[in-house]
């Protein structure tokens, strides 16, 4: 979640130095004000700055020669944060006085909250589909095995059951899991085969549902 917003402005005498920030309580390290107006050297450019203690996305306004710096958490990703850093950029492209632009930083500071828990929401909906897709899939191959071990479905069906619920299955698998000899097993699958109901991967030596 991101911590703050400032502004660094060039100083011909001290380098890079902070001219805005929100909160105003905002602890911004001199050695990083420098490193990103280093590192951005005066060119129109979007950075990301990670390292150990600190984490940040910036860009540098030509224009205005200032650079607008988000800062971030630890495991934010600062490309999740591009278009917002884009769109106070544009509103430092007007004219605007140093209290509009002060009350534009705290508007960008709050967006910047609003789409982390936005992202952080998306995030945690998808890992509950996940979560209830990898259950129901659970379920199907559970109940595909109580069917398999039937003993009065035929081998044609056990096979097929089978190779449903997998990718690919070897032929000492199927044995292993369908209670039949050697000989009608490997009848059944050249029937199978020749019917063009499954096939057969020479490479990966398994067999595996046409579709």
């Amino acid at each position: 979640m991101p911590t703050g917003i400032f502004l660094i402005k060039w100083d011909e005498v001290i380098g890079g130095t902070v001219y805005m920030r929100y909160p105003e309580e905002l602890d911004v390290p001199e050695p990083i004000v420098q490193q990103i107006t280093i590192s951005h050297n005066f060119t129109e450019s979007y950075i990301i700055s990670k390292e150990k203690q600190w984490n940040s996305v910036s860009h540098y306004n030509e224009d205005r020669e200032i650079i607008i710096v988000l800062v971030l958490s630890q495991y934010d990703d600062g490309k999740d944060y591009l278009e917002l850093l884009d769109e106070f950029n544009k509103d430092l492209d007007r004219d605007v006085n140093e209290n509009k632009l002060r009350s534009r930083l705290e508007a960008m500071f709050k967006n910047s909250l609003s789409a982390f828990r936005t992202t952080d929401a998306v995030i945690t909906k998808l890992s509950y589909e996940v979560a209830e897709l990898k259950t129901k899939e659970y379920d199907i191959q559970e109940r595909f095995s109580a069917v398999n071990s039937l003993d009065n479905l035929p081998v044609k069906s056990k096979i097929l059951f089978q190779l449903a619920i997998q990718d690919g299955i070897s032929f000492e698998e199927l044995k292993k899991s369908i209670k039949t000899s050697t000989k009608w097993l490997t009848s059944v699958l050249k029937t199978l085969i020749k019917n063009r109901i499954i096939g057969y991967n020479t490479e990966k030596n398994v067999y595996y549902i046409k579709i």
